[in-house]
């Protein structure tokens, strides 16, 4: 089975949900769907109700400030399209202030003043504005691993030691994550630059302040598997409206179940919308996006593929007007594209061939590879040609006597590092070189004789 690369949130699937499809559950998706809504709403008030209790209490911490404006702004041009697509939506325009409030902070708290109305003020905004940020499943699980990692970073520096459980088991978590993604801080805090302290508490305060993110986040991935579990069943139905393209069957559920963990995330129950109703654009979105990806040899960014389908539509209703087809420049006019865009556009939706022109039908199984030039391997028939001609020109050399296969070999270079002129081989053999080209056309003849038809024949 072709299994298709799905996105990263495809990968937190295999800790959250179980993606097994057994036949009982295919069975199922056949039948028409009857969601119980009332569990979804709370369910889903559940886990906005937890999520924000994970919130409050990473946003108790400044580091979380620090994560998030080296995530979001230093890597903003780094980032493409389809990455900010799948990994942050809506992303809160006020990082900026976030920053300028966490340097505020940072000054008060290094100038001594820490119990000053201006750092307390400073520490207030910005804690209002880190719970009004809105945060992806991804932010919130990086800056739980950033708070353990740095709290146990610091119990090893110290005497300080008191592990809970849940942080115990959280830490066995982090073991198997990248955390080079931190070190930033860490070497900004290890060069003095950043105070441990302002950033992630005193060490005493701060063991409250892990187990209440470490707990909350516990509640929070419990009540988000739930919502994704409880309508596993609308995954399967939606899926099986998809079957007999390019994806089998379960390929197209986890390419679903990622369309899910979308719609858990991103799920107001307070607008008072039906969960499966908004969980089923994410999930047909997630899914359609997979049939895209697997349907070129080439995978494009799904933005060109909108715009190549626009273009492509673009030709045929004017095709139609005008019963003709348009050129780019019409093209371009129709669209609201610019001419450059036009060109790149229909360069990259080009039909992918195969090199060799496989085809079941093989006296006619032609490709590029059978036009193209070999400008890098000498072609077998040119080998054996000129295998063949040297054995000839050799025979024929052999047929003449010492002085006239001396006079051959050496002006035409038979056999010779390098071409004599016939002074040079009269020289040599002290003869003239008008008795030296004698010699020659009386050799050429006798090979013209007997080799001549068989030596035309390489003309």
């Amino acid at each position: 089975m072709a299994t298709v690369n799905a996105p990263l949130a495809a990968k937190k699937i295999n800790l959250l949900i179980d993606n097994d499809v057994d036949s009982t559950l295919l069975m199922k998706a056949q039948e028409p769907i009857v969601s119980n809504e009332n569990s979804n709403f709370r369910i889903a008030e559940n886990l906005a109700f937890d999520k924000s209790n994970l919130v409050k209490a990473l946003t108790k911490l400044p580091a979380s400030a620090l994560w998030l404006v080296q995530k979001y702004q230093e890597n903003a041009d780094t980032v493409e399209y389809d990455e900010i697509d799948d990994a942050s939506f809506e992303l809160d325009p006020s990082i900026e202030q976030i920053k300028s409030l966490v340097l505020l902070a940072s000054k008060a708290y290094r100038s001594g003043q820490n119990q000053h109305l201006d750092y307390i003020n400073a520490i207030e905004k910005l804690t209002a504005t880190l719970q009004g940020f809105k945060y992806t499943f991804d932010d919130l699980v990086e800056l739980t691993d950033l708070v353990v990692f740095a709290y146990h970073r610091r119990q090893l520096n110290s005497s300080w030691n008191s592990h809970t459980g849940s942080i115990e088991k959280r830490l066995i978590g982090l073991h198997k994550r990248n955390l080079d993604k931190f070190a930033p801080i860490f070497e900004a805090i290890d060069n003095n630059e950043l105070d441990v302290n302002f950033a992630f508490l005193p060490i005493e305060l701060m063991s409250d302040a892990v187990s209440d993110v470490v707990t909350a986040e516990q509640n929070w991935l419990i009540a988000r598997k739930k919502l994704a579990a409880a309508n596993t069943r609308l995954v399967l139905f939606i899926a099986n409206q998809y079957k007999g393209g390019f994806l089998d069957f379960d390929d197209l559920v986890q390419e679903g179940q990622t369309g899910l963990l979308k719609a858990v995330d991103r799920y107001n129950h307070e607008l008072g919308f039906q969960f499966s109703t908004y969980a089923g654009y994410w999930i047909r979105q997630a899914i359609s996006r997979a049939l895209t990806r697997s349907e070129r040899v080439v995978r494009l960014p799904f933005g060109q593929m909108a715009n190549i389908n626009k273009v492509y539509r673009a030709k045929d209703e004017l095709l139609t007007k005008t019963g003709r087809e348009p050129n780019r420049a019409e093209l371009a006019e129709y669209t609201d594209l610019s001419l450059e865009e036009i060109n790149n556009i229909l360069s990259i939706s080009q039909t992918a061939m195969s090199f060799d022109g496989e085809s079941d039908d093989e006296e006619q199984s032609f490709g590029p590879a059978d036009f193209l030039e070999q400008q890098v391997f000498t072609p077998a028939f040119g080998t054996i040609a000129e295998k063949e001609l040297e054995h000839i020109l050799n025979g024929a050399i052999e047929t003449l006597d010492t002085r006239e296969a001396k006079v051959i070999r050496s002006h035409f270079g038979v056999n010779c590092d390098c071409e004599m002129t016939l002074q040079e081989i009269g020289n040599e053999l002290h003869l003239t070189r008008e008795r030296v080209r004698q010699i020659q056309v009386a050799a050429l003849n006798k090979i013209r004789r007997s080799f001549g038809e068989q030596l035309l024949s390489f003309l």
